[in-house]
């Protein structure tokens, strides 16, 4: 399986399946501030529609972003970060500019140096998402969990360790392929 072609697939799938625009000429995929180069069409002055845009982001990019969290990502999440330019909104988004400015805002130094990838918050109930690298490089059994934010934010960087962390952690998924399939191709 090409797994850049199926991420590929699976965020074009989801930006075409909401990307219907009202009589009004609302649409979910409107934003302020949209590059020129991701823009579909200006609504009014300040919002405007955008679309999926080919990344420009390289191995390299990536490679360094590892390096900045001290971890080495699953190959599902290096596609995941690399295929398109987005502002999706149950993810973090990824313009053109500074693609990995709102990643770079999931980091976090207790679940990376435990072996947790961050890769998204719910802003709605204020839980962040991560991956559990202590499988890798078998991505079909790193499972992805949730933990509140403040929960996470009360623990002693120093004296937490893994079993005193996944003790606050809630199992959602087996693998980053199920998370993906659920969120991008399996809601109508």
């Amino acid at each position: 399986m090409d797994i850049k072609e199926y991420i590929r697939n699976g965020f074009e799938a989801y930006y075409a399946r909401y990307n219907q625009v009202t009589e009004e000429g609302s649409c979910r995929w409107m934003r302020p501030d949209v590059p020129d180069v991701m823009k579909v069409a200006d609504v009014d002055e300040e919002w405007s529609r955008w679309k999926l845009v080919p990344s420009i982001v390289s191995q390299e990019d990536v490679a360094s972003l590892e390096e900045e969290f001290g971890l080495k990502f699953p190959e599902w999440y290096k596609a995941f970060i690399s295929t398109y330019h987005h502002f999706f909104d149950v993810i973090p988004e990824q313009g053109i500019d500074e693609p990995f400015d709102r990643i770079r805002d999931m980091y976090n130094p207790l679940l990376c140096k435990l072996g947790y990838l961050p890769f998204s918050w719910d802003e709605d109930y204020g839980k962040l998402y991560c991956i559990d690298l202590q499988e890798s490089p078998n991505e079909e059994k790193c499972a992805m969990y949730e933990i509140e934010h403040e929960v996470l934010f009360e623990m002693d960087e120093e004296n937490t360790d893994r079993n005193k962390l996944k003790e606050s952690l809630v199992f959602l998924y087996p693998n980053f392929k199920s998370y993906f399939d659920h969120t991008f191709l399996e809601h109508a």
